[in-house]
């Protein structure tokens, strides 16, 4: 496989400087049914911008190969509570004709479909069709990577969820969307700031899907480079905001690329986690049957590309029932459900989804095995 190198930022076109490499890193942050011998994996290398501190991957991989499968699923209460509050906020503001790219699931287009204001939303992403029918006349499907070109009639508003920080070149790429709008329609959006997750060492923040190091300044960039002023703001989390942004051509945008800070917050991200791996380690005091890992997704694939070892592991366990009976990409661990731990006598599991964490602690311990213990 071929992958596509950044020679320059993606913010202010300056030059790379190589940071850390994770070796032979598996492409895929999801599940397969495949023998392990079909899985890819190429070095995972970040680099910061000798200008403006911007950190980035710097081999990416091609998006038809990246996507190939789909990962989509809505699973948890955090996830179900996000997409309602997105909704809600952004509600008063989509009408006519909107566009949804990245929106699979399509939980926020089904939604957003039952207001009255809305008259067709047309949803781009390029493994749609495995979540289901779309339940609604207004809602058209384009199993497809967003293509303008692609798009039919005026668009009033562009919608996407957490899809920023997937974009390869986000500055053209936002712009490209920008170009379907007149001035005074919308983009509405959701997006994780990737600076907070890693803050707080979120292993779910920067990998091969998530190429850059975004936060709230570089946001405020990207739109501000396609002519969008920002209207309206949420958090939803510290790691997650929601945002309603207007197109206006009159204004003079001021972009300022200084990520500097950046930089000390992904060195920090490395260090602990080479010393969390051995912390990990030494916790591992139960037999293999009854020892499980949590997470069939990157935060796993991070901490096996640290140094854990898999072989401590009967299965690793995850509550997307997608994913069951799987194996995870590259690696040899099966997927089980965590109601496999009902009839264990104290199973041990190592726990570490990032935001997600105590969501799923909570409910084994309260709806599965309440003597099973954690590695948090």
């Amino acid at each position: 496989m071929k992958t596509l190198k950044r020679k320059n930022c993606i913010m202010c076109k300056n030059s790379l400087e190589e940071v850390y490499t994770f070796k032979d890193f598996p492409i895929y942050m999801g599940t397969t049914s495949k023998s392990i011998d079909q899985d890819l994996h190429t070095d995972m290398t970040f680099v910061k911008c000798t200008q403006c501190g911007c950190v980035q991957i710097r081999d990416l991989i091609p998006l038809e190969v990246l996507y190939a499968e789909g990962h989509a699923s809505v699973v948890g209460k955090t996830w179900e509570k996000h997409h309602s509050e997105f909704c809600n906020f952004v509600k008063k503001y989509a009408h006519g004709s909107i566009v949804e790219i990245g929106g699979a699931n399509l939980v926020v287009a089904k939604r957003l479909a039952q207001e009255e204001k809305v008259d067709k939303i047309t949803v781009f992403d390029n493994n749609i069709l495995q979540y289901g029918n779309c339940d609604s006349a207004k809602i058209v499907l384009k199993e497809e990577f967003f293509d303008p070109q692609k798009t039919e009639g005026q668009v009033n508003v562009i919608l996407h969820t957490h899809l920023i920080e997937h974009l390869y070149n986000p500055l053209e790429e936002i712009q490209k969307m920008s170009s379907l709008l007149e001035d005074g329609s919308y983009m509405m959006f959701a997006a994780p700031m990737i600076d907070k997750m890693l803050e707080d060492n979120f292993t779910n923040a920067f990998n091969f899907e998530h190429t850059y190091l975004l936060n709230r300044s570089m946001i405020s960039n990207i739109l501000s480079y396609a002519q969008f002023e920002i209207i309206d703001e949420m958090e939803f989390s510290p790691y997650a905001s929601f945002f309603v942004a207007r197109k206006n051509t009159k204004i003079n945008y001021n972009i300022n690329h200084d990520y500097q800070e950046d930089i000390d917050k992904f060195t920090g991200f490395l260090e602990h986690h080479q010393s969390e791996v051995n912390n990990i380690v030494k916790a591992l005091d139960t037999d293999k049957e009854k020892t499980f890992i949590f997470g069939a997704h990157i935060f796993t694939q991070y901490l096996l590309g640290f140094g854990l070892q898999e072989k401590s592991f009967s299965n690793i366990l995850d509550n997307d029932y997608q994913k069951i009976g799987n194996r995870l990409y590259g690696t040899n661990l099966l997927v089980k459900s965590p109601k496999i731990l009902k009839e264990l006598e104290e199973p041990l599991v190592v726990l570490k989804a990032a935001q997600y964490t105590e969501e799923i602690k909570t409910d084994i311990l309260e709806n599965i095995n309440s003597a099973t213990r954690f590695i948090l």
